[in-house]
């Protein structure tokens, strides 16, 4: 060896497989020898991944061939090891076993050129790891992977694996060596029919012998340019006419153009049809690609795709510019993008060019260096981020609230620009949503909660205890909401109802192996009728066998009255509501009860615990207090019975009671605790009657 990989090309040109023959060539090589195989897909047509187990059938198309080429096509390559698949000791780049015939990756490619400097993209990248590189084509010599695998390689294998094979490869051995100028010392014939012989060039048999024959050859120096070249004009990708390339020379130039008046107009029409696709057909990922990096990438790939594939818009810019154009136009939010990334920004509020603050780590921060060029600039971002929601901003629409899966964003015009409502300049606020569920552990640790509170939950919960959680805005009502499926058997039927996918349980990851979630999402139209708020999805949700229904807010009368039923009828509900106290909570849900006796009446049997969680000055989300609601004097003031409070001054919880109403001992005992968890939890008063 040379101290670099040997690159050996393989190939069938006598229309047969060469997949056997490329299996029978690796199992020769010495076992100390580093082997790695790259399947080329000349014709599109994937053929090891199916002579191998069903796993390898079955591997993503991220660690393929296919996807190599489409990231270098792009400029966009990462490590080659993030290609690659092994199995029995050897290394493959493998063509996507999922690829159709009719729409293979070559139809995805901006040109020829791509295709032309694969097998020398592929040496560069994998000989400082390997001591073979075995490049296994399909085609002829009209398929350009094909074509200068068989040139650019150190050696080239015509394998045949009949004698019919055999007079299509010998055809094609004398015009390699005649046409294209390959050295004879490269190139040779080889034959798993050993009757197989001709006096005009050697037949091999053995691969033994080939390796033994190939020890001796010197790399291969093919003439390499930097940059990327233009593609020919005319030209179908995956097809060449071989005598136009009698020159081998891997050459890249950098394109530079101008924009004609008719191209710009057709750019904004691609534009908006680009736009248009990504929102019918990868909406999530579309909407996810503003605060989340591997959702834009996957972006940018779906724009080259619907690009090359679309043939309405006719531009006489060359492709590859068209391509970084749109990417640029739909993915990149500039000063933005950064916080937007950063998991560790929970919040973003934009006042103005000069005015933007974010919240991390539960404090409100100035960030001077984030700022616009001018009103303009900030409009050009606000209307980039509505784009994928679908909501843009407008005179007649000055604010836009939209919520999606993973944040909420709210936009409002300025006076100036859209006779908006804002005096000085557009307003921006985003919230993101954590991706996961905190558990316990990191709720303890952060001060959320204490052992015994968590301890106290997961007795309760499962009792079915009618919970309601209080709290100001963003004092992390909703993150303590989502926690408490934790605290129930997989199984159980827990049906979400809210006005956005803010709540998402079934896509946390804590909850993957919870099969019964559904979810309930308010739907609003301009008829009412047609309508769906929470209250009519409370009615709904009663019809579809819920054990819990986890309502995400309280905020009016009829969600209120219909969660009341929802109890009264004897199932578990969980939700949230706006309050300055555990009190006020209490108080609130009776006046949008009516603020009657009866009302009064009816929610003391009916809600057992409210949950109160505030946002310290420190930034810190903290349960103060967690208190049984007894009952009501009157209208006025809510009967609490505190269980736990949170001391201010020692920063701590302390337990300072124990559960007292009849109608949540009743829920405990028809589950059958043990007397220890009775004495515990419970007053030391027994039960009436069940």
């Amino acid at each position: 060896m040379t101290g670099k990989a040997q690159v050996i090309a393989f190939a069938n040109l006598g229309g047969g497989d060469a997949v056997q023959g490329v299996m029978k060539l690796i199992r020769a090589y010495p076992k100390d020898q580093r082997v790695v195989v790259a399947e080329l897909p000349c014709v599109g047509l994937p053929r090891i991944a199916y002579t191998f187990d069903q796993q390898i059938a079955e591997l993503h198309k991220e660690r393929t061939m296919d996807q190599f080429l489409l990231d270098l096509d792009r400029q966009a390559l990462k490590p080659i090891q993030e290609y690659m698949v092994q199995r029995s000791g050897v290394d493959y780049l493998l063509v996507n076993p999922r690829s159709q015939p009719e729409a293979p990756v070559i139809r995805k490619l901006s040109s020829n050129q791509t295709l032309i400097s694969a097998s020398v993209v592929l040496r560069q990248q994998l000989e400082a790891a390997y001591d073979v590189i075995i490049l296994l084509t399909q085609g002829s010599l009209i398929q350009p992977t094909t074509h200068f695998a068989l040139r650019t390689s150190d050696a080239a294998v015509l394998y045949s694996a009949d004698a019919i094979d055999f007079v299509g490869n010998y055809t094609h051995y004398r015009r390699l060596l005649e046409v294209f100028s390959v050295e004879r010392e490269r190139l040779y014939l080889f034959s798993a029919d050993t009757n197989v012989k001709i006096d005009e060039a050697p037949v091999y048999t053995k691969f033994s012998d080939l390796i033994k024959r190939w020890k001796a050859l010197e790399p291969n120096k093919i003439p390499v340019r930097e940059g990327q070249a233009a593609g020919r004009d005319k030209e179908t990708v995956g097809i060449i006419e071989p005598l136009e390339y009698l020159d081998v020379q891997i050459s890249i130039q950098p394109v530079n153009s101008e924009w004609s008046e008719g191209d710009a107009k057709k750019l904004e029409g691609l534009l908006n049809f680009v736009r248009y696709r990504l929102q019918e057909d990868h909406l999530d990922e579309y909407v996810q690609s503003l605060t989340h990096e591997p959702s834009r990438q996957k972006i940018r790939y779906y724009i080259s795709d619907l690009i090359r594939e679309q043939n309405e818009y006719a531009l006489s810019i060359p492709l590859n510019e068209v391509v970084e154009w749109v990417q640029k136009e739909i993915t990149e939010l500039g000063v933005l993008q950064g916080i937007l990334d950063d998991p560790t920004v929970s919040s973003i509020e934009i006042n103005g060019p000069e005015q933007v603050i974010i919240e991390q780590g539960g404090q409100d921060i100035h960030r001077p260096d984030i700022r616009f060029q001018s009103v303009s600039h900030l409009y050009e971002v606000i209307n980039k981020m509505l784009m994928p929601i679908g909501k843009p901003i407008s005179s007649t629409d000055p604010i836009v609230d939209a919520n999606y899966r993973g944040f909420r964003i709210c936009v409002v015009a300025d006076t100036k620009e859209y006779q908006g409502i804002s005096a000085n300049a557009p307003l921006i606020s985003i919230r993101k949503f954590p991706p996961d569920v905190y558990t316990d552990e990191q709720c303890i640790q952060y001060g959320n909660i204490s052992p015994e509170i968590a301890e106290f939950l997961h007795f309760i919960v499962p009792k079915g205890a009618n919970l309601v959680i209080g709290g100001g805005t963003n004092s992390g009502k909703t993150t303590q909401l989502i926690r408490l499926p934790m605290c129930m058997e997989p199984i159980t039927r827990i049906i979400s109802i809210e006005d956005s996918e803010e709540m998402m349980l079934a896509s946390k990851r804590q909850y993957l192996d919870y099969p019964n979630l559904p979810s309930l999402l308010v739907k609003e139209v301009e008829d009412e009728k047609k309508s769906y708020g929470i209250a009519k999805l409370i009615k709904a949700c009663l019809r579809l066998k819920p054990t819990v229904m986890c309502i995400g807010e309280i905020r009016d009368e009829p969600a209120a009255q219909q969660s009341l039923i929802g109890m009264n009828t004897g199932h578990t509900v969980w939700t949230t509501i706006h309050a300055n106290s555990a009190k006020e909570a209490a108080t609130r849900f009776l006046q949008l009860n009516g603020n009657t006796m009866a009302a009064a009446s009816q929610i003391s049997g009916s809600i057992d615990l409210i949950l109160f969680q505030k946002k310290l000055p420190n930034g810190a989300r903290v349960v103060t207090e967690l208190s049984e609601l007894i009952g009501y004097r009157g209208t006025e003031e809510p009967v609490l019975n505190p269980i736990f409070k949170y001391d201010y001054s020692r920063k701590r919880h302390i337990r300072v009671g124990k559960i007292q109403s009849e109608s949540l001992m009743e829920k405990i005992y028809l589950k059958d605790p043990t007397q220890e968890e009775v004495r515990r939890w419970c007053e030391g008063k027994e039960l009436k009657a069940i």
